[in-house]
């Protein structure tokens, strides 16, 4: 019964619930909503992969600075060593 009921008060078309442009306005309304969560979306999205791109970024200038700092460790140490060399033999 109420399943009867319920598709008649739907499927009516005596009876409107809405008018022309009061459905225009809601369906309006409902386009805006969803744009703006699409649009909410995107920044997001947008912000979450340049703060990605940032952290590799970093991650290899971090990388390189460690390169650079061992090939300058690795250049003292020798140079350490030569003179340490050198003592024993003096």
């Amino acid at each position: 019964m109420f399943s009867a009921f319920y598709s008649t008060f739907i499927f009516s078309t005596k009876k409107m619930i809405l008018s022309d442009a009061e459905e225009i306005l809601v369906i309006l309304g409902g386009a805006v909503i969803i744009m703006a969560m699409l649009g909410n979306v995107l920044k997001d999205y947008r912000s979450m992969s340049r703060d990605a791109k940032n952290k590799v970024a970093q991650k290899e200038r971090d990388e390189n600075y460690v390169r650079k700092l061992k090939e300058i460790v690795d250049q003292k140490n020798e140079a350490l060593q030569k003179e340490l060399k050198k003592q024993k033999k003096a």
